[in-house]
Formats: C-alpha cells, structure tokens, sequence
C-alpha cells in the first residue's frame, strides 16, 4: 500500500477557495500513484480553537455525507483515489464533532467499526483539549464534543486506524487502535507550540510500542484567524512499525506532500523483534480504571 501525506495550512474564512486549494494538492499527489492521500485535522477550515473564541465557528460544521464530503468524494472518483480528511462535523442531533472522513477510490464512504462492532459515519476525536500552556493555547472543548469511542476502517482489506491530534498524547488510544486490528494508524494533525521538537520522536515511538505503521499529516505555516496568527510547525511524516522515519515533510513550511510505500511483511517482523503487545499485562492495571474521586 502507498500512502501520501499532504502538508496544508493558511486556510482563510471561505471553504470553496479552502477546498479548491486542497483538491489542487491531491491532483499533485496522486501523480505518485497512492492507494490513500490523507489530509490534516479540519483542513478545510481555519483552525478556529486557537486564540479568542470565535462565536461563528459552528456555521462551519455540516453533516457526513455534505457539501464538503461530496466534494472530496468527487475528487476520489476522478483520481481512483481513497481519501481522509479533517472536518468540523455536525451530527444529525446538531452536536459538533472534530472529525477524520474516509472515502474509498470510488467516492464512497468507509464507516468505522467500534469496540462493540458499532459502525460510525466518521472517526471523531476522542478528547476536546483546553489548553493554556505557554505558546501552546488551545480552547476546543468550548466547540467540539469528545467522540464516543475508538474505531477502525477497513480500505480494501486494510485495517486503518485513526486520532486525531491531542489524541496522540493518551497512550490508551494507540493501544485500542492495535487492539481493534489496526496495522496503519492514520494521525490528522493541527499542531503547533512547543511540542514541536518531540512531535516526531513521540510518534516514532508509538509506532514500535504498539507494532503499526503511523502516517501523520499535519498543518503548517502562518494562519492569521480574526487577526490571531498561529505557527503551525508542520512535519508530516509516514513511519514504519519499527520506528523508522520513512518520509518527513519540513518544519513549518506549506504545501509540502510526502509518500511512502508500506511493506506489511515489515509488521509481523517489528512486532517479533519488539515483542512489548505479547508482554502486556493489562490486568495489572486495571485498577487505573476503577471509578474514584480522583478519576
């Protein structure tokens, strides 16, 4: 499987110029001949959560199966392309979720499998951050509502995992995509501040942790939202279940597209070399998850 990562970013206010940037940018990757092209988080609008609260960040919102899902869905008819992208998503009782869409080469949609075998239209990110930490101010939970659980996809045989940014940092997450059968676990990403020099390190990691393959496309550059510029430091990059980096993108520069090819006779190979899946104890810790007044 051949896998394409597009580094975007300085999206203004207008989704149709946001979205004919981006169907510009798959037509470039798709000339690499990739099974899957994916996008970063919410890439079709300005990263809204940062910076003061934005009041009319919700007209952006629309359901799976939308404006903004069809046009893509046209895009992967016209390349024979599978594609993933990053949404604000309004479900059908009006929640807002931040979500990771799949379609298949043919436009159609993937709905992911959860823990209990229930099926969802999207992937929705499972931990809305508030954070205030130095340069790094995020306020996503005063619009978005955390996802209901984690999932899997399956494109063409392959199983495919999925978060969402912040999901990165809870080592839960990596462990329930391994654990729901996932061999490449897709990252959409909108990050920026200080965790910029860890950010490959820490999905390298997670990646020979748990034995997948972690492709990771992130938002890059200046992005000025009602006169608040973020500096996203961008970094895309595909990693192999061993740890290795198999293409990275620059640091803050936009637009930028990295591919790689995914080797799965390499999965079963990692996962025997660093057997850590084979020696987990989950009952060990089972206490963590007990309910306390400190949960």
């Amino acid at each position: 499987m051949r896998i394409s990562a597009v580094q975007s970013g300085g999206c203004g206010p207008s989704v149709p110029q946001n979205l004919a940037k981006l169907a510009g940018l798959i037509r470039i990757a798709v000339k690499d001949h990739p099974d899957l092209v994916l996008l970063p988080e919410l890439c079709t609008t300005p990263y809204f959560a940062a910076g003061p609260f934005d009041p009319d960040a919700h007209k952006w919102a629309e359901p799976v199966g939308g404006p903004t899902t069809e046009f893509f869905a046209d895009i992967a008819r016209e390349t024979s392309t599978a594609l993933a992208f990053g949404m604000a998503e309004q479900a059908a009782n009006g929640t807002v979720y931040n979500s990771l869409v799949l379609l298949d080469s043919r436009g159609n949609l993937v709905e992911g499998e959860g823990p209990d075998g229930e099926r969802h239209p999207a992937f929705r990110k499972l931990t809305a951050p508030s954070v205030f930490s130095g340069n790094l101010t995020v306020d996503e939970a005063s619009y978005c509502t955390p996802g209901p659980a984690p999932m899997t996809f399956n494109l063409d045989g392959v199983r495919l995992g999925a978060l969402i940014c912040y999901d990165r940092a809870f080592s839960e997450v990596w462990l329930a995509n391994r654990y729901l059968g996932a061999d490449v676990v897709l990252a959409a990403v909108s990050s920026f501040g200080w965790r910029e020099a860890l950010f490959v390190d820490d999905l390298r990691i997670r990646a020979m942790e748990v034995g997948v393959f972690v492709v990771a496309a992130n938002r890059a550059g200046a992005e000025d939202h009602r006169g608040q510029v973020t500096d996203f430091f961008g970094r895309s990059c595909i990693i192999s279940p061993s740890g290795e980096v198999l293409a990275e993108a620059a640091a803050h520069q936009q637009p930028e597209i990295i591919a790689a090819e995914l080797d799965f006779s390499e999965l079963g190979k990692a996962r025997s070399r660093w057997p850590v899946w084979a020696d987990r104890r989950p009952k060990l810790y089972a206490f963590m998850y007990q309910s306390s007044p400190s949960e």
